[in-house]
């Protein structure tokens, strides 16, 4: 996990999540952090699997995941952390969060929503997380009733990204440039709906460092998203536990990673010999959402994103199951 680097605000959240699910099943954790790099993760996952853990969870990231499945052929990665399509899709990898290619789509639903027949200014960062998410939303697009006006990128000035004059702006990029996109959004468009990806994170008002009211965001898990547990408890029995062990306010980055908790240690059950083939065999549910892995390309297709909006300090669902 990244306890430091450009990924340990998600990093922070992955260990209470952990914290929580072994606490829970009376495992002891190993943890390691792997500073945010994909190298690293790569070495210290090999290493966990030679020690003999009963499982090895993430890397969190999907640049990171990418370099351990490439590291490893054929080795079981208990994905948690990792949306990008392409990383779903690489053998071995088992997913339990909905792909990248859903959450502008999820976004642009909350949008049509709120201001149906709306125009989108969409700002995308260069890597391949934001280019499915945007290739997703431009193939739903016409379904969603809604018109792309401009397509812009990190780089663009804000000034200009908001002269546009689309209704809605939409974001999918790092953390620090999506910080920087909506400080300048909230004095340059304050009447535009606007939304991204790091909203959808627990510390947001922090890092943005003023009030994050109105922003929407996609998010894998919601503690009010309706859910029937086949495996572990719920979500209310989650925040209990976290509201005992002190560990603050948990977002889905904690859910997704307790819940893949909760798929291996499920699968090496069913199938301690082939945990892999039984997770592609595996339907069920948890507080996460539902669990079913595509076939034919390995995609997380049974679990549904939410969307989220900032109020009252909080995160207020929106929309439920709208990916």
């Amino acid at each position: 996990m990244p306890a430091t680097g450009r990924y340990a605000v998600q990093g922070a959240q992955v260990r209470a999540g952990l914290e929580l699910w072994a606490s829970r099943a009376g495992m002891r954790l190993v943890i390691e952090d792997d500073r945010s790099r994909p190298e690293r993760a790569a070495r210290l996952h090999a290493a966990l699997v030679e020690r003999g853990c009963h499982f090895v969870l993430g890397p969190y990231g999907s640049d990171s995941a990418r370099a351990v499945a490439a590291a490893q052929p054929g080795a079981v990665v208990w994905n948690h952390g990792a949306a990008a399509d392409d990383v779903q899709r690489l053998p071995g990898v088992v997913s339990v969060p909905s792909p990248a290619s859903r959450y502008l789509v999820a976004l642009g639903r909350a949008v049509a929503a709120l201001r149906p027949a709306a125009t989108i200014g969409l700002v995308t960062a260069t890597g391949r997380f934001a280019r499915f998410a945007r290739e997703g939303l431009e193939r739903a697009d016409p379904a969603l009733g809604l018109g792309i006006l401009g397509r812009f990128s990190f780089r663009d000035p804000p000034a200009a990204i908001a002269a546009a004059g689309a209704d809605a702006i939409l974001a999918c990029g790092p953390v620090g440039a999506e910080v920087v996109l909506f400080r300048a959004l909230a004095r340059l468009a304050p009447g535009t709906l606007r939304g991204g990806v790091s909203p959808g994170l627990a510390a947001f008002p922090a890092l943005l460092g003023v009030d994050p009211e109105g922003l929407l965001a996609p998010v894998q898990w919601h503690p009010e998203t309706p859910a029937s547990p086949e495996l572990g408890p719920s979500s209310a029995a989650l925040l209990a536990d976290a509201r005992a062990s002190a560990l603050g306010q948990l977002d889905y980055v904690a859910a997704q990673a307790y819940a893949a908790a909760l798929i291996a240690d499920r699968c090496l059950e069913l199938g301690p010999d082939d945990p892999l083939g039984a997770a592609r065999q595996l339907r069920t549910t948890t507080f996460f959402g539902a669990f079913e892995l595509d076939p034919a390309t390995g995609l997380q297709r049974g679990h549904r994103l939410s969307v989220v909006r900032w109020g009252r300090a909080r995160h207020e669902l929106l929309l439920a199951e709208a990916g």
